[in-house]
C-alpha cells in the first residue's frame, strides 16, 4: 500500500513539473517575441499617407478601391516555392481595384530610397515581372505637391 501511495505522489510531482515547464515555455515564448519584434505605430509613412489621401479621393471619384502595402504574393501566384521566396517579402505601395477587387493598377511611390542599388535591382525585378505578367504599374515620384487633376489623368490613362 505504501508503495502505491509513493508511486502516486511521484506521478503527481512529475505531472506538476511538466505543467510548470509548459507554463515556463509559454512565458519564454512571449518574452522572446517582445525581444524579437517591435510594434509599428503606423502602416504608412507620412509621405505615403499624404499620397494615399489624394489617391483615395481619385479612386472614390472613379468608383474604384485602393489598398495599401499589398504583398506581392497577393498579386502573383508563384508556380513553385523557390520562386515564392523571391516575392514573399516584397510589397507594392498601392493597388487600385474594381469594387469586386479585380486588380486594375499598381502604384509605386518612388522616394529617394529608389536610388539605392538594392532598391534599383528590386524595382527592375518588379518592372520585368509585372511586364511579363501583364500587370499594370505606375511609378510616381515623391513630390511636395501633387496636382490632383494631373494625377487623376495619369491614373485614368494607365487603367
Amino acid at each position: 500500500m505504501l508503495v502505491v501511495i509513493l508511486i502516486i505522489i511521484i506521478i503527481i510531482l512529475i505531472i506538476e513539473k511538466i505543467i510548470n515547464q509548459k507554463e515556463n515555455d509559454i512565458n519564454n515564448i512571449k518574452e522572446n517575441y517582445q525581444n524579437l519584434y517591435e510594434k509599428k505605430e503606423y502602416l504608412l509613412t507620412t509621405t505615403e499617407l499624404k499620397f494615399y489621401k489624394l489617391l483615395k479621393t481619385i479612386t472614390d471619384e472613379l468608383n474604384l478601391t485602393v489598398f495599401t502595402q499589398v504583398s506581392l504574393y497577393e498579386l502573383i501566384k508563384p508556380k513553385n516555392y523557390k520562386d515564392f521566396n523571391k516575392i514573399k517579402s516584397k510589397t507594392i505601395d498601392f493597388v487600385i481595384t474594381e469594387n469586386n477587387c479585380k486588380i486594375k493598377l499598381c502604384i509605386e511611390l518612388d522616394d529617394k530610397t529608389h536610388h539605392q542599388t538594392k532598391r534599383i535591382e528590386r524595382d527592375q525585378f518588379i518592372n520585368q515581372l509585372f511586364k511579363d505578367l501583364n500587370i499594370k504599374i505606375l511609378r510616381i515620384p515623391v513630390e511636395n505637391y501633387y496636382n490632383i487633376e494631373k494625377l487623376k489623368q495619369k491614373i485614368k490613362e494607365s487603367l
